[in-house]
């Protein structure tokens, strides 16, 4: 029987490679972007297509959810993917800048499950994926901004997992490494107004070194598509497998964060001393 699958942010990137993946399984699909005429080509392949932006009021999204499920009758499987990065110094972004980049990549997904977690609770069944990012696991100059949105959703998947688990609905953060997408170019990169002079010397390397990676990276998004639909749905090499809190795909992501993990262990240890001796008296 096939699934029905809900995704956000298709118009380009992992959001389109996931809904040709699993439409190639024979499943259901509904992409959505801001936009829906920049999904004509997936429309023609058969894939339901519909104009949302995640920024939309909670009233809105809903109506749009229902009208999905009003389509195929049930949504099987949510892909938060909609996001953009906001390159910069941290002071160098505004506080608009910083809110408008929050309510993109954390709380239009948050609106968004909101929004199918009814339906999904009703049947008792589902999954909901929430696209992260190696840069949830460490804060990177230049990219501050879009790291901490990827670790606050990280802290929002880990307790909705437990929360819903009993109810039969499996969550995951689904976290890529460097996959050469057009992430890095185009609308879904953008850079702070503001321009500190005092951090050139630090920020510039790196915007630099993100313009040279655009499209060098070593991520397959066909690739990283097809094993995001086999984890999602427990089949091909997914089998029987649980899928953990934190899905990392790509051996960039593997290395970083095998790294991370180490030196993190190495600072606890450092410090394990001192830190235990703030404790109460018994």
């Amino acid at each position: 029987m096939a699934r029905t699958w809900f995704i956000t942010g298709c118009s380009s990137g992992f959001g389109k490679a996931i809904t040709k993946a699993a439409l190639g399984v024979g499943d259901n699909v509904i992409a959505t972007s801001r936009d829906a005429s920049k999904l004509a080509d997936l429309a023609q392949s058969g894939v339901y297509t519909v104009s949302l932006d995640v920024n939309s009021s909670q009233k809105d999204i809903d109506a749009v959810v229902a009208d999905a499920v009003n389509k195929y009758g049930s949504i099987d499987i949510l892909v938060n993917n909609a996001g953009y990065i906001l390159e910069g110094g941290i002071e160098e972004v505004s506080d608009e800048e910083a809110r408008d980049h929050f309510n993109t990549n954390v709380f239009g997904q948050l609106a968004v499950t909101r929004a199918v977690l009814p339906y999904m609770r009703a049947k008792k069944s589902g999954v909901i994926a929430n696209m992260g990012s190696i840069a949830g696991w460490r804060g990177g100059i230049n990219c501050g901004m879009y790291c901490s949105t990827k670790f606050a959703l990280i802290g929002i998947t880990e307790a909705l997992k437990k929360e819903v688990e009993p109810l039969g609905i499996t969550v995951v953060a689904i976290e890529p490494g460097y996959f050469r997408t057009d992430f890095l170019s185009g609308g879904h990169k953008v850079s702070p107004k503001n321009s500190i002079p005092d951090l050139e010397p630090v920020i510039k390397p790196f915007k630099d070194m993100f313009s040279m990676y655009d499209h060098q990276q070593p991520g397959d998004p066909t690739k990283g598509a097809q094993l995001i639909v086999e984890a999602l749905t427990g089949t091909g090499r997914c089998a029987g497998k649980k899928l953990p809190a934190r899905l990392a795909i790509g051996s960039d992501a593997i290395a970083m964060i095998t790294e991370v993990l180490e030196d993190k262990k190495k600072e606890l240890d450092e410090w394990k001393d001192l830190a235990v001796t703030t404790d109460i008296a018994a």
